[in-house]
């Protein structure tokens, strides 16, 4: 089964407490418009996605890993651990082991859509 997830919201929501020099104004109508006006560009190396996951720790690639395995309606309890593996195609790849429920091969491409290929035989 192969499913596909955009990551962009997700590694932005992972990202967020990495944040630096943008500060809330106070105002909190303003820092919301802010935030609603907010454009995301994953065409540029500043946004790109698969970049950010690679720079994650391991812990918090683990965070983006499980929402989207879940959100693909896949099972699994929790991300006990990810190995990077080789690139596929040029993308980055990553073995997702889940708590109970085995494995899951994600790739990312630089747009954030994840791309998750789970095998229920092993």
């Amino acid at each position: 089964m192969t499913t596909r997830i955009l990551l962009a919201g997700l590694a932005l929501v992972a990202l967020a407490g990495c944040n630096k020099g943008n500060e809330a104004t106070g105002n909190a109508a303003a820092d919301t418009a802010a935030e609603s006006n907010a454009v995301v560009d994953n065409g540029d190396d500043g946004n790109n996605v698969a970049a950010q996951v690679v720079a994650m720790t391991e812990q918090v690639r683990n965070v983006v890993f499980i929402r989207a395995i879940r959100d693909a309606g896949l099972p699994c309890e929790h991300v006990d651990s990810s190995q990077r593996l080789p690139d596929m195609n040029g993308l980055p790849l990553w073995r997702a082991n889940c708590k109970g429920a085995g494995s899951h091969m994600i790739t990312i491409t630089p747009d954030g859509t994840a791309n998750i290929v789970s095998r229920t035989d092993r």
